[in-house]
């Protein structure tokens, strides 16, 4: 036996030591989450408030702020009636601007960890697999579009990590089950529960929520096809979340909004502003931002397909059938920014993981699969999340030295104040709005009035 054969035998031997330990491999679990969630508190701290962060402190349509809780119902009135029906995101963010950025960083730190841990459920199961979670933290950090936005941003984050956490919860039972029927899933009162969450779950993000439906429906159809008991949450789960979706699909502000929402300058100049053409332009765009994705999931699938397994081709369709509609449904808006990906990557995430879990790991595929690759890859992301960090420190100094012009200048008729240049993508300001050198644009107006100064531009 030569030393290669002894040294490869030896490290897999250690590996399997270590993941076989059911101590070790939940002592990592959770210190994994540890470290990841302090380090989200940390961006969080670092990312200002941004854009339309400034324009939910008032009341909506007005330049009124809010100082009560009920003004926050008067304002989601006047929003559900004159512009949409994404009434769960905005109470959100609302109740976010109005307890102040503190309680929201420590509460979308938790939020980021919760979207993790349902995206590796759903797609590991019960399993606890120290491995699988980082994979799972390794690809919602690379591979969720504009993470800044999505993430980081309160505003976004509410429109979607917030709201793709709420779908993931209100699907988590239907894998769960699938895996394992327990009493406690297939109770009444349990489904009885699972109501407010089943209807929030529909008023959130259109294409995503409608793919949740989807998967709601096909899991629906596989308990029927395994000849499953179809629980009672199956059915209130499923009628309840259409209810909310059609609650904001036919918001009497939608027709408006859809009037008033044009394409994004940088298509329009590119193809012009055919509607037409822009719808397959967006849609072509963002499938291309979209690819390393979609050739990881494809490779999943050629790895699961070896392994003969038909019940987790079946499982992996789910998801991936539920992530192409999220997609072409983005065809019929006006407009399609990257960030309304946030779902569909979320559900492409959950099949890799689901295909990656059903590896039977021999020695030669720990090697190929785990040890090399794995190692590239978290040095990679260490050193991403060096240089985001460094982005988010560097950002934050000119936010504070921006507010500091403002207040000194507090007094004067118009306050210049420089730009703020982000430089990753996973930074909150990135590809966002900013002070212009209009002071009645939006954002400046938004700024002023949050300040209380007359006007502010950009320092030419």
């Amino acid at each position: 036996m030569d030393n290669n054969h002894v040294q490869k035998k030896s490290i897999n031997q250690t590996y399997e030591s270590w993941m076989g330990s059911k101590k070790i491999n939940r002592i990592l679990f959770f210190a994994l989450l540890v470290l990841t969630f302090s380090y989200m508190v940390f961006l969080n701290m670092k990312t200002p408030l941004i854009a339309d962060d400034f324009v939910y402190t008032f009341i909506f349509g007005t330049s009124i702020p809010v100082m009560t809780l009920g003004d926050i119902v008067t304002s989601q009135i006047a929003y559900y009636t004159t512009w949409g029906g994404r009434v769960a995101a905005e109470v959100l963010t609302q109740t976010f601007m109005f307890l102040g950025k503190d309680v929201f960083n420590i509460a979308n730190s938790f939020c980021y960890i919760i979207f993790c841990l349902a995206v590796y459920f759903l797609a590991v199961g019960r399993r606890i697999r120290f491995e699988l979670l980082l994979l799972t933290t390794v690809l919602i950090w690379f591979f969720i579009p504009m993470f800044g936005q999505t993430v980081m941003w309160l505003t976004g984050s509410c429109n979607y990590l917030w709201c793709g956490t709420i779908i993931l919860l209100a699907i988590l039972p239907f894998r769960l089950y699938q895996e394992k029927q327990t009493k406690l899933l297939n109770s009444i009162w349990f489904a009885l529960a699972m109501i407010p969450l089943f209807f929030i779950s529909g008023i959130t993000n259109e294409n995503t929520a409608g793919a949740m439906i989807l998967i709601m429906l096909m899991f629906g159809a596989l308990y029927f096809k395994e000849k499953i008991q179809i629980p009672a949450f199956a059915y209130t789960g499923l009628f309840f979340a259409t209810c909310g979706f059609l609650s904001m699909i036919f918001a009497p502000g939608n027709s408006l909004r859809v009037e008033n929402e044009s394409a994004v300058a940088e298509v329009t100049m590119m193809v012009g502003s055919n509607p037409i053409i822009t719808r397959l332009s967006y849609f072509a765009y963002n499938l291309y931002a979209l690819m390393p994705l979609v050739i990881l999931a494809a490779i999943a699938f050629v790895i699961l397909k070896n392994e003969k397994d038909r019940k987790a081709l079946v499982n992996f369709g789910i998801f991936t059938v539920a992530a192409a509609a999220a997609m072409l449904v983005m065809l019929l808006p006006p407009k399609f920014p990257p960030r309304a990906m946030f779902g569909l990557a979320a559900f492409l995430i959950i099949a890799v993981v689901y295909a990656f879990s059903q590896l039977k790991l021999t020695p030669e595929r720990i090697r190929k699969f785990v040890l090399i690759p794995g190692c590239a890859v978290l040095l990679f992301y260490i050193m991403s999340w060096g240089y985001v960090g460094v982005d988010a420190i560097t950002v934050n100094k000119q936010y504070i030295a921006r507010v500091q012009i403002i207040e000194e200048h507090k007094n004067e008729a118009l306050i210049q104040v420089p730009e703020i240049v982000p430089l990753s993508s996973h930074n909150g300001m990135y590809g966002l709005k900013d002070v212009q050198l209009d002071p009645n644009h939006w954002v400046n107006r938004a700024l002023a009035d949050y300040f209380g100064v007359p006007n502010i531009v950009l320092l030419p």
